[in-house]
């Protein structure tokens, strides 16, 4: 039996979503903070020519808005401000945008509002080996030293600790063992204090020296009592030592305030610059909100092209559609970035009101809140959201943060108002604060005391919560006195 194979034509409906290039651009200049858009918008600037930075004075001239409504106050709609569309039909046809005379573009920088402009200074931090091989070069003038302590320095962990053993070094560069210790304590006399050593117990030695302590109680528990001291075996140490439970209190106490890691400050020697995205400030009682636009320059159309465009019977067809092309590009860049203003402005807006009382109040009266929470009040999709608060900044009253700060899940309230995971943290580290160092809170109590005022939590969340918090555990933060 044979089959027979034909070709038939039929028509059937589905649903798909396809992103243009526009919507593409739309949502990646809206993930991006401010320093990133800053560099994207001088990259279009260097590749498209008929894009060009608009002069402040041109753009009031050409009947633009006065700078100072770059600040959006609470209260203000952007969505019904026309005049923040930069002058441009953008849903008429892209010749539309030359019936208009004005050079318009995205209102002028937040610099120019009046407030004070600053250059931030950028200073090149250096990393600990680098530091450590200067002080080497000026500290000895001997060739043999200088390469034994060139490898030392070069081995050290990023913590400032030598782990690999001087006896291999030492065979590794083919000099005595006497000599790679040489090498050795003249690297130890650097900077940081404590760099070089093998171990904790070396470590307080090297700044037990340095500091030219003279008592042989702290010295014998550095030497001979550590690991004791880190279980707070004080009586254990004070026994052996043949003195009291309170002059090891007072080692303790005294060793707390030494630097067991001495790389500390280097371990992130790589600069991560942030910039605020949005200011939220009080002006006369009321929490205003504005962009940061400071590095993004206002935008426009060359006026030239645009005269040449208007002469399009000048031009070739093909120099035609590349300038119609490049002036597409432009105007939708144009569109966009202001299109991310009023989203990031609605939606810190909304943040703000939702966590008002962390203005007003700090940290420990943050409110549990969701990204749909504010999608739902902004009335834009969560993944909108989302991209909105990822990486950027918000500098509040209260400080720098990130926006993604504000969001928090809530925990069991007897109230009804579920206070914030972070809430409760600041809560959590506000009872050890106050709590008798003589018999400090275990976690079962602060459970308790926080059960107490309507907070159920269990006893592992507030360790794990204690522990995020880099808080010790309660046999280590007990004192004799």
């Amino acid at each position: 039996m044979h089959q027979t194979l034909r070709l038939s034509q039929s028509l059937q409906q589905a649903q798909k979503l396809v992103m243009s290039p526009r919507m593409q651009q739309s949502l990646k200049l809206l993930a991006l903070p401010s320093l990133e858009l800053s560099s994207l918008v001088q990259q279009e600037l260097v590749e498209n020519p008929v894009l060009e930075e608009a002069n402040p004075t041109d753009i009031s001239s050409a009947g633009m808005t006065s700078a100072d409504d770059r600040i959006l106050s609470e209260g203000e709609e952007v969505e019904n401000r026309e005049e923040l569309r930069s002058g441009v039909e953008f849903d008429q046809d892209w010749e539309s945008y030359f019936t208009d005379t004005s050079d318009a573009g995205p209102l002028p920088t937040a610099t120019e509002t009046g407030d004070d402009e600053y250059e931030p200074i950028i200073v090149q931090a250096s990393s600990l080996k680098e530091d450590l091989l200067r002080q080497l070069s000026l500290s000895t003038d001997d060739p043999l030293m200088f390469r034994v302590g060139e490898v030392i320095i070069n081995l050290l962990d990023d913590t400032g600790y030598l782990l690999q053993p001087l006896e291999q070094i030492a065979q590794m560069l083919e000099v005595s063992l006497d000599d790679a210790e040489k090498a050795l304590r003249i690297v130890q006399t650097f900077d940081p204090v404590g760099v070089g050593a093998r171990d904790l117990r070396e470590c307080l030695l090297i700044q037990y020296e340095a500091r030219e302590e003279t008592d042989p109680v702290l010295r014998s528990v550095i030497e001979e009592h550590i690991e004791n001291l880190e279980h707070r075996r004080l009586v254990k140490i004070a026994a052996a030592l043949k003195t009291t439970v309170e002059k090891i209190q007072e080692v303790a106490d005294t060793l707390a305030n030494w630097e067991p890691i001495p790389g500390r400050k280097y371990m992130s020697s790589e600069n991560e610059y942030l910039s605020p995205d949005v200011f939220v400030e009080k002006v006369e009682g009321e929490y205003q909100i504005r962009i940061n636009d400071d590095g993004t320059p206002p935008l426009r159309i060359s006026r030239k092209y645009r005269q040449m465009l208007a002469n399009k019977d000048q031009l070739t067809r093909e120099e035609y559609e590349f300038l119609k092309s490049k002036c597409s590009s432009a105007i939708w860049l144009i569109r966009n970035i202001e299109q991310r203003r009023q989203t990031l402005y609605k939606v810190t807006k909304k943040i703000m009101e939702f966590q008002i009382g962390f203005l007003e109040n700090g940290i420990s009266s943050l409110r549990p809140l969701r990204l749909q929470d504010v999608a739902d009040a902004v009335g834009v999709h969560e993944t909108t959201v989302c991209r909105v608060v990822n990486k950027k900044y918000v500098q509040t009253p209260r400080g720098l943060f990130e926006l993604k700060f504000f969001f928090s899940t809530g925990l069991n309230s007897d109230t009804g108002d579920d206070p914030a995971s972070k809430a409760v943290m600041e809560m959590i580290r506000s009872l050890i604060e106050q709590e008798n160092p003589t018999k400090p809170l275990s976690d079962q109590r602060i459970s308790d005391l926080l059960a107490e005022k309507g907070i159920k939590i269990a006893r592992r969340t507030v360790a794990k919560y204690r522990e995020n918090m880099d808080i010790l555990p309660t046999s280590m933060r007990k004192r004799v006195h």
